[in-house]
């Protein structure tokens, strides 16, 4: 032992942590870890309870067995007693079941003769006349009273969206587009997502040859006969229903400024009826009441809104807002919209120049009808948006006078004598002493528009750009008439 004591030694553990000479001190109550769970004691299941009295597993431990012995009898005498039940409502069942197991519900023991189906030779007859007017109908559905053949029947369906469904039978991979198209089969056109929308949207910036070349079967008679049949009454009834608007009491300057910005916030895909009803009210306005310089816009605004509503879609408030840099609100708006109404007693629908430029564009020359219409709107509006005093002239005369004009700017020799033998032509003219002083009025204001030092070019952007470009047209050929409207100017001054 004693040679060994330095190996037992050497194998004690060292430790580098000091170790205290007296005990350590206790934890801090505040340091220990109390157990706050409650202690469970296990439940005894519903089968093992002797009585069910409300308490918990530790107070059934402590009842006597007297007393189980006793709530035992009192259960033992409840299942004794008998029950007295109504039977109405209560079906008791025998403690004894005479059951009968051979019981059949279906009874098909029985077999009955067969029964045989007789017919007799009245319905036999009937059937077989039915079948004849079937096809006695079917064989002359297309011949009248005489025996001949009718001229009006049920067209044959030669459209696509009429034949009949031939792919009810054909496999899956023949629905394909290009199958159907060997089968010849009309390929099925998917419709883009809103396009419905779009469908149901009127469109108003439609040229007339969009028109024209469209497959619509019914807008193609109408177009062909409208000169022929409807014409002489629409236009007979627009000539004596058209007044004159009286001189608005405004700066040209500021009246300028105000069309220029209503054609501005119109945008070029809108229609021009939409800017002249707008002026229409305008001008009515000025030549009845007097306007304060901070409400011009605003009462501008509410004219050119309610011209929208009436004629195509309409903005919202928001939007006018908007345009106007905020110089007004929405309410107010609204209550210049009531003012405009009422101050001139909700006027009816006014006759308005382009109706005239339409139908007298068309009737010169139906092949080119889209580009003498624009040159006479951007004509007509260039003379209204310089000289206010073209207010007093009739506007199926300013509309002739337009279009007169567009014709010789745009070198159309022809369409300038179907213009002269038109009846409508001839009308409007009577309607004045001298309907090229007018068109030289016209002439000067595009001339003016055009120059560098006017501000306002609103009406030469909308109508300078593709496909006619017809702005820049007008501007280069009317410069050649520049000494023709100086002797006009001298002719009529005072």
């Amino acid at each position: 032992m004693e040679v060994d004591k330095e190996n037992i030694r050497g194998l004690k553990n060292k430790t580098k942590i000091p170790l205290p000479l007296s005990p350590l001190p206790a934890v801090p109550h505040n340091l220990l870890k109390r157990n706050n769970e409650i202690e469970r004691h296990p439940l005894k299941t519903i089968n093992r309870q002797d009585s069910h009295i409300a308490g918990t597993s530790q107070r059934h431990d402590k009842i006597d067995k007297n007393e189980k012995e006793k709530e035992k009898e009192k259960i033992r005498n409840k299942m004794n007693v008998p029950l007295n039940m109504d039977t109405r409502f209560v079906t008791i069942r025998q403690k004894t079941e005479d059951m009968d197991w051979n019981y059949n519900v279906f009874k098909d023991e029985t077999v009955k003769e067969n029964s045989i189906i007789v017919i007799s030779d009245d319905e036999e007859t009937s059937y077989e006349e039915k079948c004849k007017k079937i096809r006695y109908f079917l064989h002359n559905r297309q011949k009248n009273c005489l025996g001949d053949t009718s001229s009006v029947v049920t067209p044959d369906p030669k459209s696509p969206l009429l034949e009949p469904n031939r792919v009810r039978n054909i496999k899956k991979s023949l629905k394909r587009p290009h199958s159907r198209e060997l089968q010849g089969i009309s390929p099925i056109t998917k419709q883009r997502k809103g396009e419905e929308k779009h469908k149901r949207r009127l469109q108003f910036n439609e040229r007339l040859q969009i028109k024209q070349q469209t497959s619509d079967y019914i807008l193609k008679p109408y177009v062909t006969y409208l000169d022929r049949d409807h014409a002489t009454d629409l236009f007979t009834y627009l000539l004596s229903a058209e007044k004159r608007a009286n001189i608005p009491r405004i700066n040209s300057h500021t009246r300028s400024c105000i069309i220029n910005w209503i054609i501005k916030v119109h945008g070029p895909a809108g229609s021009p009826s939409t800017v002249q009803y707008a002026q229409w009210y305008f001008d009515s306005m000025l030549a009845i009441g007097h306007i304060h310089i901070d409400q011009m816009q605003l009462f501008a605004a509410a004219c050119y809104w309610i011209a929208q509503k009436i004629h195509g879609p309409y903005t919202y408030a928001r939007k006018l807002v908007k345009c106007s840099s905020h110089a007004f609100s929405c309410e107010k708006l609204l209550a210049a919209e009531k003012a405009v109404l009422i101050t001139l007693k909700f006027p009816r629908h006014p006759v308005i120049p382009q109706e005239f430029i339409s139908y007298l564009s068309f009737s010169c020359d139906t092949s080119q009808a889209d580009e003498i219409e624009e040159a006479a709107t951007f004509l007509y509006t260039a003379g209204m948006m310089v000289d206010k005093y073209l207010c007093e002239i009739w506007p199926s005369v300013l509309a002739a006078a337009a279009v007169r004009n567009s014709i010789l700017l745009l070198r159309k020799k022809e369409a300038i004598v179907k213009l002269k033998m038109n009846s409508i032509y001839k009308e409007a003219e009577k309607k004045t002493s001298n309907i090229s002083y007018v068109c030289s009025i016209q002439r000067r204001a595009v001339r003016l528009i055009s120059s560098p030092c006017y501000e306002y070019k609103a009406l030469l952007v909308r109508y300078g750009g593709p496909p006619n470009n017809v702005a820049q047209k007008i501007v280069a050929s009317i410069n050649e008439f520049a000494a023709l409207d100086a002797r006009m100017r001298i002719e009529f001054a005072p």
